[in-house]
C-alpha cells in the first residue's frame, strides 16, 4: 500500500484544501469593520467589534461586575449593521458577554453575517468545512498507514499537513488576501507610540466630532483586523472588564498598561449611528 497510499493521501489533501480555501477572489463591496472581523475570526469576532464600536460611541459600558449595559437610548441609525442593532437591543438590560452573545437577536444577526461572508466567498461554509475536515482526517489516517510499509518519508509529511489543515481557520484564499491587504494598509500602532496617541485621545473632548468619529472608526477597524492584540493596546480596561480578553490575561494586561489611547474621559462620544 506504500506508494499507492501516499498518492491517495496527497489527492485527499489537495481535495480537502480546495474545499476549504476556494475561491481565490471574493466580493468585498460594502463590507464593514464587523464584516472584516468575521472574516478573521467568525461571528464572535464580529460581535466583539460591534460591542467595541458601540462603546466608543458612548452607547455601551460595563458595570462593576463586568456586565455590559446600554447607557443611552438613542436609535442606532440607518447606517448601523444588524449586528450593532441586535447588540444594542439585547443590552437594554445588564448582561455578561457570554449571555449577550447567545441572545436570540444577536444569534440571528451573527448567523446573517456568517451567511453573508460565505456568499461573498470570504469564509468556508459549514457543509464544505465539514467535508474538508472529514477528508483531511481520512487523508491523515491513510498517510500514516502508507508510512508503515516503507514510504515513511513521503507519508508522514502528508499526515502532518492534513493535521495542520484541520486546525486552519475557515477563511478562503480570498479572505486571507483581504486580511493581508488591509493589515498592510492599517498596521497596528507600536506600543511605544501609544502614549502620544493617548494624550490626543484624552483631549478629544475638545476636538471636533468628525475627528473623534474618525479615531473611533480606526479603533474598530484595528480591532477587526488584529483582535486581542488591538484590544490590549487600545482598550485594555474596557476589554478586561467586559471579558473580551479572557480572565487572568486581561487583568495582567490592564495592570501592565493602565489605559489605552481610546479610554478615559474623552473616549465616549455622542452616538451618531455611523459605526
Amino acid at each position: 500500500m506504500g506508494s499507492i497510499g501516499v498518492v491517495c493521501a496527497v489527492a485527499g489533501l489537495v481535495g480537502a484544501g480546495l474545499l476549504r480555501w476556494l475561491p481565490v477572489r471574493g466580493r468585498t463591496d460594502g463590507l464593514t469593520a464587523a464584516g472584516f472581523a468575521g472574516v478573521r475570526g467568525g461571528s464572535k469576532a464580529a460581535l466583539v467589534v460591534a460591542v467595541v464600536e458601540l462603546h466608543l460611541a458612548g452607547v455601551l459600558d460595563t458595570d462593576r461586575q463586568g456586565r455590559l449595559r446600554r447607557v443611552v437610548h438613542a436609535h442606532p441609525g440607518r447606517e448601523a449593521t444588524p449586528l450593532h442593532r441586535a447588540a444594542r437591543t439585547a443590552l437594554g438590560r445588564d448582561l455578561s458577554w457570554a449571555d449577550a452573545a447567545t441572545t436570540p437577536p444577536v444569534r440571528r444577526a451573527r448567523e446573517e453575517i456568517r451567511a453573508d461572508l460565505v456568499r461573498r466567498g470570504l469564509r468556508c461554509g459549514p457543509a464544505r468545512l465539514a467535508m474538508s475536515c472529514l477528508l483531511a482526517a481520512a487523508t491523515s489516517v491513510t498517510a500514516v498507514l502508507a508510512a508503515t510499509p516503507g514510504a515513511r518519508w513521503a507519508g508522514l509529511p502528508v499526515a502532518a499537513l492534513s493535521l495542520v489543515l484541520l486546525c486552519a481557520p475557515a477563511r478562503t484564499l480570498a479572505g486571507h488576501r483581504l486580511l493581508r491587504e488591509l493589515r498592510g494598509r492599517h498596521p497596528l500602532p507600536r506600543a511605544a507610540s501609544s502614549g502620544a496617541t493617548a494624550s490626543g485621545a484624552t483631549a478629544s473632548g475638545a476636538a471636533s466630532s468628525g475627528a473623534t468619529a474618525s479615531g473611533a472608526e480606526e479603533a474598530g477597524l484595528l480591532t477587526a483586523l488584529y483582535g486581542r492584540r488591538a484590544l490590549r493596546l487600545l482598550l485594555p480596561d474596557f476589554a478586561a472588564r467586559a471579558a473580551l480578553l479572557g480572565g487572568r490575561v486581561a487583568r495582567e494586561s490592564v495592570a501592565r498598561t493602565g489605559g489605552g489611547p481610546y479610554e478615559g474621559s474623552g473616549a465616549a462620544t455622542a452616538y451618531s449611528g455611523d459605526l
